[in-house]
């Protein structure tokens, strides 16, 4: 019991504390991002293979997302191509390239991300 009590409790408390230290608090996945490069003022475009090929526009100023326009023409019709407009607005609002997949087009955002990842990347802006 002496063992338990002296060695393996305290060790064991060390442990939990050592394993906590990585928690903290993270922003809510609606929180914009801050911007790493209040420098950059421009505009990026990338494209990336959804069902077709996106293109992914944004327009920079100061490190902060102004202007993003996704050009799904190539995608289908009644699904990518009604998700781009709402995947646009996402980027700008949350200042970020990573939103939510819309639902049904999980081809399409998951190119509109990389693409967006692939402007903010070029533009030196960490998200």
């Amino acid at each position: 019991m002496f063992f338990v009590k002296k060695v393996i409790v305290p060790f064991l408390i060390c442990l939990t504390a050592l394993t906590m230290t990585g928690c903290g608090n993270s922003p809510a996945s609606g929180t914009p991002a801050e911007p790493t490069s209040a420098a950059y003022t421009g505009t990026q475009e990338a494209t990336a293979s959804g069902m077709g090929e996106v293109k992914v526009t944004i327009t920079f100023d100061k490190g902060v997302v102004t202007a993003c326009d996704v050009d799904a023409a190539n995608e289908t019709p009644d699904i990518g191509q009604l998700a781009a407009p709402t995947l646009a607005k996402a980027i700008v609002e949350k200042n970020a390239p990573v939103v939510d997949s819309v639902s049904g087009a999980t081809v399409t955002s998951d190119a509109v991300v990389k693409a967006a990842k692939a402007c903010f990347d070029a533009a030196g802006i960490k998200y």
